[in-house]
């Protein structure tokens, strides 16, 4: 092994340019999938936090009430079926009762990290003859900040210390109901109850859902409000890893009499684009590797074809098949390692680069314009596949090398 080791190190050093190149191009495609894997894991992040990261991960409500019986159609004739009419139940308010137990039987369940009791509903803001339709969201802010993270999106006011008869809502309707920090406002439920409020804290999240439709309260105005009495409408639930939440959802449904619904299910969309996102990003990695070795493969054709009758001089004195196959795969690796060095290097600069580019701010809120994640996993995997498919590219020169004659090389 010492020997083939040592050949394989002359063979770098004199090729001088021509190995430069081969590690560049090796680098070079570390470099781009680093870059490319790391923007892609950070969009997706920023994306999932942005939607995801604000929505309860799994929502529990009562069961819907069973439909109701109207008429039966007899059967005549033995053998024939039975026919029913039946008409869906009339839309009915259906609360939880005895939350408190519930909130305690929810929190056992594997990956729960997040229980909130909430009062949840639609409404009118009122400000003079404007009305504006929004969702209400009563809870304790303590709970739905684990779950909403509204306070790194509060740009002015307070939520998390709010008060009774205060109200959280964003900035966008703020802006179109012509209202700020202390305004009165007043709120319409559904049910026919109106309510007056103080603005007390300003949110923009950059989700015109939230932004435009949506009022933040404590849990005891919303009941007030819906008149729900002590009960709630539904239950949030925060999970450790948001894609467990059909999983975790199935198994509240098959456990409890209660219904569990999965953001995974209402929002089908954004898994689509995630998945889109990784097709596309493993497409484009897979065709930079494929790129870096038909380079690769092409260089060491030719060190081979160059070095044909050092090749022959060295079987004629006794070197192996084996040990001239071990000579130029030790060179592919010497190419391999010190590409991947030099690109993850390179990938470290470049993300460095970008980290600090910022975004235009809006409403005092500033923030980057990629979302830079140093993934030690990312550097790896990246390394490891450049590595591999170098190795792979050099089994073909290294094995025409093995089998040339020595005759006929020196003869030539």
């Amino acid at each position: 092994m010492r020997f083939e080791s040592k050949l394989a190190w002359r063979h770098l050093v004199s090729g001088g340019g021509q190995t430069v190149l081969t590690v560049f191009a090796v680098a070079i495609a570390v470099a781009v999938i680093i870059f490319i894997q790391t923007l892609i894991t950070g969009v997706q992040r920023r994306f999932i936090g942005d939607l995801v990261g604000s929505l309860a991960h799994v929502t529990i409500k009562a069961p819907d009430p069973l439909p109701k019986l109207l008429s039966e159609v007899v059967r005549q004739k033995e053998g024939e079926l039975l026919a029913t009419n039946q008409q869906k139940a009339v839309q009915q308010r259906t609360e939880l009762e005895q939350w408190q137990r519930l909130e305690t039987e929810l929190a056992q369940f594997p990956h729960v990290t997040t229980v909130a009791p909430a009062v949840r509903g639609s409404a009118f803001l009122i400000r003079g003859e404007k009305r504006f339709a929004v969702s209400i969201s009563g809870a304790e802010p303590a709970k739905l900040e684990r779950i909403s993270l509204l306070q790194k999106d509060l740009i002015a006011g307070r939520w998390l210390d709010l008060r009774p008869g205060e109200l959280v809502i964003g900035v966008r309707l703020a802006e179109d109901a012509g209202v700020r920090l202390g305004d009165r406002v007043r709120l319409q439920s559904a049910q026919g109850i109106t309510e007056s409020f103080t603005i007390a804290g300003l949110v923009y999240t950059g989700n015109n859902a939230t932004d435009l439709g949506q009022a933040f309260m404590l849990l005891r105005d919303a009941q007030s409000l819906f008149r729900t009495g002590q009960n709630v409408s539904s239950m949030l639930l925060k999970l450790d890893d948001a894609f467990l939440a059909d999983t975790v959802a199935d198994q509240i449904t098959a456990s409890l009499p209660y219904k569990a619904d999965s953001w995974m299910k209402d929002s089908a969309f954004i898994l689509n684009a995630i998945r889109s996102q990784n097709q596309s990003r493993d497409m484009i990695c897979t065709f930079v590797l494929l790129a870096s070795a038909f380079a690769i493969a092409s260089v060491l054709i030719v060190s081979v074809i160059q070095k044909q009758k050092q090749i022959g001089i060295l079987k004629s004195m006794g070197a192996r098949d084996k040990q001239i196959l071990m000579v130029f795969t030790l060179e592919g690796l010497g190419v391999a390692l010190a590409g991947a060095l030099v690109g993850c290097v390179w990938g470290y600069f470049i993300l460095r680069a970008l980290e600090n580019i910022p975004q235009a701010a809006r409403f005092g809120k500033v923030d980057k314009l990629f979302n830079i994640i140093y993934d030690p996993a990312i550097f790896g995997g990246a390394a490891a596949a450049a590595i591999i498919a170098t190795l792979i590219a050099a089994i073909l020169p290294a094995s025409r090398a093995s089998k040339l004659n020595p005759v006929e090389v020196i003869r030539g």
